[in-house]
């Protein structure tokens, strides 16, 4: 339990490196999780020590004491009763269920080792699936029912589960590897879940009919009640977990639609509601109407994570890519009895039949869904993002057909991929921090440098924890949701109120969320509150269960809460010692890691992840940049620098240096640099052939990015240019460094020394008028004397450049004020050999040089920090009126002849006899609506009405039989 305790003292703190890196808004979230999981966690050990050490009173685990309830919703657990054991095994779910949000936030902000960047290994992904894939083969089963029937139904639940298991892998996987080659996959995927949503739901309160407040209230603990702890715990807005969000809204969609007008569900009615949610759709997300934003006015549109375009961009964005999917699902449900009884219809013929009425509507659905795959597949992503919820059901229904195409292929499924699919919700919300961290950006560390072998570590963890996670949900929705109106609406608002009372204490103890408090503080407190509750719950339990501790030894009564202070103060010095030496998590480097931003070691290094981190382990490197040959890595840096080096890719470099003017002044060393940033940046003519040579070059545009070049060559040059701006603000950086020309070409080494000094006076002053300009300065890089022209070998050897590189390390380097000193000429000794003509260097020299400068970037950009970058978008930018029409005109067959794949049923019936759905609607719904209990219950009320009234009747059978064939008629 001490260990409890370890966990949640880090929800209420920021402590060291970490403190920088925490929006102040998520202060009071993070310190109210904090507290109240203290006082769970205080409340729980008091009450095992007081049941551990007093026999005479029952154990927490010892559920036969503890009240039944004949709820559904208690399924796992019994409702919640002030009783002993009912309490004690509530606490043990609370502390559990806080325990694992407790281990996300330590892996989040402080984890044991630093973060890693994701690696995408296309062999390994792919050997990872067909693993997944033969395993789950090996666990193929028939579905038998509780009385050891077959189960072979369409799209029965045990293939469902199958379906959300394996594509939870591949959504996983494709984020743990980052691979973004598969992103159109994983995009039918989420569309596939949402579908789900719809199909699902409109299932459910078609043959249940539940629309009461005790189901609403179930659902939406179910769907929210782990992303409300996230977010608070961790500081993340709701979007960031959009996909619950998400589920949730298209949840109250159905619920909306099914619960008007509900007698018109099982006739005409629910056919109209359908074509008008269709149309409704169709007005909101497919016209530029502002009818979205009017709906979500009260939506910020300022940066937030995990929406950084604003939350009311996030939201249109994410439903706008599935806005047709849980009404298509909806659609689907509605026929999915016609579905049934034609596959029935058809294999109840003979088998040659059977063949050519299913090859009949495999042919078009292959043809159209090979026409997907060789089209809208293939575009890239944002293109395909324009498209996906228009045809995203394409690969759905053809799934759904060929899975189903036979009683075999239903009647069997893998149940690896069924075990995984039950905790998809949870596996989902624990990925962002369990298995990956910063929000999804990086991988957590358990296993330093060993990959592979940390991904099987974290992978067990992870899973572990997702599991645990829905069966605490589910045994907490028990206890305190059960099938009782009166008690779930006391359940809520004392809920309510406690999150009340911990708010009110946690926004005095932050000072509004103005500043953090430590563990001591959040820990303390929380004994304080744990304690008090404790005292008061035990005095009225004397009450109802009069009994008398007992402790061993003749320890005194208040032997649990001392014992529980005495752990409690022992947990937070713990956390107080190992949150100063843990791990930061990734984010922009602190000016502390400046002195180590240029030391480090080439290595020769073959690509691939496992190449990679095994130089780094034999070379003691924390980074690597670049691989295939000599590749240049960082020195492992000590604690508690918490310097975290790692090469840029373009995304990083643009988002770095958006809004950013970058000036590069000085020789041809600066000028390669120059090229090779453009290169960075993606600017695929970034080495132009006309570009002058011996000259400044125009300033370049990348998106919100400029990028300059001056040609500054002498020190005389460079005091000039340094001078003309010390008194502007124009350039966000200038990266600076001459030396190699003043040797070559003038030879005068106490004018360069001179010149060098003015330029740190210079420098100085820049900084002093322009505290947000970035300044950089590099020294020349070695010269390998053998590979020098024959004029050159007496004007600017290495003996004589190095007396200028040392000017400027004794005057430039002890400067206050420089973001970069790098010491280029020891870079460049290791790779002296490669020089192609004594002075200049390989691509791959230069870009490291860039690579330690993007480094620097990080704290020389921080203390401006520009708005964040705005793709211009609004609410209806998405809208896409002639594909929106297509939609609802193909439903809109599917609604009026019950076919679930929009017409494309009739087929066979056109060339083979094969059964329309239009002819057997009438016997599909007339089964099922005879075998809905609520539904018989109606009709026999209905009958005793018409009895009191002296109407005439026939008997009650065939009043049955008038009233299915009449709703199958209607329907």
């Amino acid at each position: 339990m001490s260990n409890l305790l370890t966990l949640s003292s880090s929800l209420g703190s920021y402590h060291g490196h970490s403190m920088n890196h925490i929006p102040l808004n998520a202060h009071f979230g993070s310190t109210l999780t904090g507290l109240l999981f203290s006082t769970v966690f205080s409340l729980t050990l008091q009450n095992l020590l007081r049941s551990s050490c007093s026999p005479s009173q029952p154990l927490a685990s010892d559920k036969s004491s503890i009240t039944a309830s004949a709820s559904s919703a208690s399924k796992f657990t019994a409702r919640l009763t002030l009783n002993r054991s009912s309490t004690s095994q509530f606490l043990l779910l609370c502390s559990s269920f806080a325990s694992i949000i407790s281990l996300c936030y330590l892996l989040e902000h402080h984890p044991p080792h630093p973060h890693i960047s994701k690696h995408y290994d296309r062999d390994w992904f792919l050997t990872i699936l067909l693993f997944l894939l033969l395993s789950s083969l090996s666990t193929l089963k028939l579905n038998l029912d509780s009385k050891k029937n077959v189960v072979d139904d369409v799209l029965n639940r045990n293939q469902t589960e199958e379906w959300k298991g394996w594509m939870q892998a591949i959504f996983l996987l494709y984020h743990y590897y980052s691979a973004a080659e598969t992103y159109n996959c994983v995009r039918v995927l989420i569309t596939c879940y949402v579908w789900l949503t719809g199909f699902g739901n409109f299932s459910f309160f078609y043959l249940k009919a539940d629309y009461s407040a005790v189901r609403m209230m179930q659902m939406m603990f179910r769907l929210n009640w782990t992303v409300l702890w996230l977010c608070l715990g961790m500081g993340n807005t709701w979007v960031l977990y959009y996909i619950c969000p998400l589920h949730t809204f298209f949840f109250l969609m159905v619920y909306g639609v099914m619960g008007v007008w509900r007698g018109g569900n099982y006739g005409k009615g629910i056919r109209y509601k359908m074509i008008l949610l269709s149309v409704a759709i169709y007005l909101i997300w497919d016209t530029t109407l502002p009818i979205f934003s009017t709906l979500h006015f009260l939506l910020p549109i300022t940066p937030a994570i995990g929406a950084t375009n604003g939350t009311l961009w996030e939201w249109y964005f994410r439903t706008s890519l599935d806005h047709w999917s849980t009404f298509l699902g909806m659609l689907f449900a509605l026929n999915y009895p016609v579905l049934t009884c034609w596959f029935d219809k058809v294999e109840s013929l003979n088998l040659n039949n059977q063949i050519i009425i299913k090859t009949a509507l495999a042919v078009p659905i292959a043809l159209i869904f090979f026409w997907w795959v060789t089209g809208p597949y293939q575009y890239d992503k944002l293109d395909y993002n324009a498209t996906n919820a228009y045809f995203g059901i394409i690969p759905l229904l053809t799934y759904i057909y060929f899975r189903n195409v036979s009683k075999t292929m239903r009647g069997y499924t893998m149940s690896l991929l069924h075990e995984i699919g039950k905790t998809t919700l949870e596996t989902y919300l624990l990925q962002h921090h369990l298995w990956l961290s910063s929000n999804a950006k990086s991988l957590v560390v358990f296993v330093p440098n060993y990959p592979k072998i940390n991904f099987c570590v974290v992978t067990c963890v992870y899973f572990a924890a997702s599991r645990k996670t829905y069966r605490l949900t589910m045994e907490l929705r028990g206890m305190l949701l059960p099938d009782d109106l009166n008690y779930c609406l006391k359940s809520m608002a004392t809920m309510g109120g406690v999150l009340a009372a911990f708010g009110v204490l946690s926004a005095i103890v932050t000072g509004g969320g103005a500043s953090s408090p430590g563990a001591w503080t959040v820990i303390v407190l929380g004994l304080i509150m744990g304690i008090t509750i404790d005292i008061l719950k035990e005095k009225r339990l004397q009450v109802k269960e009069p009994q008398v501790y007992k402790a061993p030894m003749n320890l005194p009564a208040f032997f649990p809460q001392a014992a529980t202070v005495v752990l409690g103060l022992l947990t937070a010095a713990t956390f107080d010692v190992y949150s100063h030496h843990s791990a930061s998590p990734i984010a922009p480097l602190p000016w502390t890691c400046q002195p180590f931003a240029d030391k480090g070691a080439w290595a020769d290094v073959h690509c691939g992840e496992g190449n990679t981190f095994s130089a780094q382990r034999e070379n003691k490197l924390s980074g690597l940049v670049g691989c295939g040959g000599m590749a240049w890595g960082w020195e492992e840096i000590e604690e508690p620098h918490y310097c975290r080096f790692e090469e840029r890719n373009t995304k990083n470099a643009r988002f770095s240096l958006r809004d950013r003017h970058v000036a590069y002044v000085g020789d041809s060393h600066m000028r390669m640099q120059y090229y090779y940033l453009l290169d960075l940046l993606g600017d695929v003519n970034s080495k132009q052939e006309d570009a002058p040579y011996h000259a400044d070059i125009p300033v370049v545009s990348i998106g919100s990015t400029l990028i300059s070049f001056f040609w500054k060559p002498f020190v005389e040059d460079q005091i000039e240019f340094l001078t003309s701006i010390k008194d502007t603000n124009e350039f966000d950086a200038v990266v600076a460094g001459a030396g190699q020309w003043d040797c070559n070409k003038k030879g005068d080494y106490d004018g360069y020394k001179d010149g060098i000094e003015d330029i740190g006076r210079l420098l100085a002053e820049i900084r002093r008028r322009s505290p947000d300009t970035g300044l950089l300065w590099m020294t020349p890089p070695f010269v390998n004397d053998a590979r020098l022209p024959d004029e050159k070998k007496e004007t600017m050897p290495e003996s004589k450049v190095s007396k200028y590189r040392n000017v400027q390390n004794k005057i430039l380097q002890p400067l206050y004020g420089l973001d970069l000193f790098l010491e280029a000429g020891a870079l460049t000794k290791p790779r002296a050999k490669d020089s192609y003509d004594g002075v200049h260097y390989p691509e791959d020299v230069y870009r490291v040089m860039l690579q330690i400068e993007m480094q620097s970037f990080d704290w020389a950009f921080r203390r401006k920090i520009p708005p964040p970058p705005s793709n211009g978008n609004s609410p209806g930018t998405m809208a896409n009126p002639v594909l929106g029409l297509f939609v609802v005109l193909a439903s809109a067959v599917g609604i009026v002849f019950f076919d679930s794949f929009m017409g494309l049923s009739y087929l066979p019936s056109l060339f083979f006899d094969g059964p329309k759905p239009s002819v057997l609607q009438v016997p599909a719904f007339e089964k099922l609506h005879s075998s809905l209990s609520h539904l018989k219950s109606t009709r026999r009320s209905e009958e005793l009405n018409d009895e009191e009234e002296g109407v005439a009747l026939v008997s009650v059978e065939d009043k049955k039989e008038e009233a299915g064939a009449e709703e199958a008629r209607v329907i």
